[in-house]
């Protein structure tokens, strides 16, 4: 039997997480860097929190500090885990719950994340839709500020949690922005792209393997892989 491995991204991927993340973001910044800062979600579409926080830095402070980071992604972290439970304005991606449990169903079938979320703040949000129990290993934004690497610790990290060695071609990453699909084409993996919150033609520029709207209708488990 030859087992197979998913790969997801969170925002946008699995769910949408609405304005507090971005509005918790920009303020635990600009708390530590002294002023009102605006946060260019454009910009970071895609890129992993580390990657967001030292990039924010940079623009802001003459000679950022590895200190300076810190305290704002403790800050961050601590906000989230207070606001985001009392938030209303997200949603989960249509299908996304119902097609983790055929997943789940299947033996061969592996789950794992690929995020640009902290640890933390990924099961804060996985934890408030009711998705925290699909997920047990992955990578995530403490790992690593560039998101290809980040990917090849969440294969790594899965090698590991499943005991198996799992092969290139047997590797799926479901993202949302360009960066889920040209660090999946990095490293050699199939990449499926969802355009429920996205520019489609945009996401078609970076030529996925597959795209979907949303996860309805996915009645075959085994869809991703062909």
């Amino acid at each position: 039997m030859t087992h197979k491995l998913i790969l997801f991204d969170i925002d946008g991927t699995l769910l949408h997480a609405g304005k507090t993340p971005s509005t918790v973001f920009t303020e635990s910044i600009g708390s530590v860097v002294g002023k009102t800062v605006k946060f260019p979600k454009q910009i970071f579409f895609g890129r992993t929190d580390t990657f967001i926080i030292r990039e924010m830095l940079r623009q802001h402070l003459e000679t950022p500090a590895d200190g300076e980071y810190y305290r704002i992604k403790e800050h961050f972290i601590h906000r989230m885990k207070e606001r985001f439970p009392q938030s209303d304005d997200g949603f989960l991606i249509p299908g996304i719950k119902q097609y983790l449990g055929k997943l789940r169903g299947e033996s061969d079938i592996h789950l794992g994340l690929v995020t640009g979320n902290f640890k933390e703040t990924a099961f804060v949000k996985l934890s408030h839709f009711g998705l925290d129990d699909y997920f047990e290993t992955g990578g995530f934004g403490d790992d690593a500020e560039d998101r290809p690497e980040l990917l090849r610790q969440a294969v790594e990290k899965a090698n590991q949690h499943y005991g198996r060695l799992f092969s290139s071609e047997d590797i799926v990453v479901v993202g949302d922005t360009l960066h889920d699909i040209h660090s999946a084409h990095h490293w050699g993996y199939r990449s499926v792209a969802v355009s429920h919150i996205r520019d489609k033609d945009t996401l078609l520029e970076g030529k996925p393997d597959v795209l979907i709207e949303n996860y309805n209708g996915l009645k075959d488990s085994r869809v991703l892989f062909e």
